[in-house]
């Protein structure tokens, strides 16, 4: 009975210094930044006339893109009032599937994101892309009908970071051996008694 006691102490107390330990290991994160843009687009080009008669001269536009340091995109969405176009992570449009979204992060802050939609079945396949300095640039590729080139050369754009706190398997396994080695002493202690 004396010797249960001092053994049970000692998996409890190795159980508690586990999960201090893993329960103070810093919890890793990614930080993640999200770009606002906004601002008028003017149209430059139209490589045919059936889109140059079709398409407004100008037109506001807004959204957003949040990736991480590596080029993960994680969310985003873009809006052209006068071309009724929303897009958004769960676009389908009228194809009712979901497009195939490539996103290229290049030096400092420049981006290139494409939503396809299925451009070989005629499907609409758009290309938005942050240049240098605060220029954001449209391509609408539109199949057959043509495609069309819309640019804001000052666009405003905002930039904030933030982390995103990943748990750390570490810290759960701390609170498991604590939990065992008090299970464990307790049952010994049934079984010795």
């Amino acid at each position: 009975m004396n010797q249960v006691r001092p053994r049970k102490v000692r998996i409890a107390l190795i159980g508690l210094v586990l999960t201090s330990v893993f329960h103070a290991t810093p919890v890793l994160g990614a930080i993640l930044t999200r770009q606002e843009f906004s601002g008028d687009f003017t149209l430059v080009d139209a490589t045919t006339p059936p889109l140059e008669n079709f398409l407004p001269d100008k037109s506001e536009y807004s959204g957003f893109v949040v990736y991480s340091e590596d080029g993960t995109l994680s969310d985003w969405e873009v809006n052209v009032n006068k071309l009724n176009l929303n897009l958004k992570l769960d676009s389908t449009l009228n194809v009712n599937s979901p497009p195939s979204v490539n996103f290229e992060l290049s030096s400092g802050s420049n981006w290139n994101l494409i939503v396809d939609f299925g451009i070989a079945f005629d499907a609409p396949r758009y290309s938005l892309e942050r240049t240098s300095g605060s220029e954001i640039t449209l391509i609408g590729e539109l199949g057959l009908a043509g495609q069309y080139i819309y640019k804001d050369p000052t666009a405003n754009i905002t930039l904030s970071s933030s982390n995103t706190s990943i748990p750390e398997p570490s810290s759960l396994l701390g609170l498991l051996f604590g939990a065992g080695g008090i299970a464990v002493s307790r049952k010994a202690g049934k079984i010795k008694a």
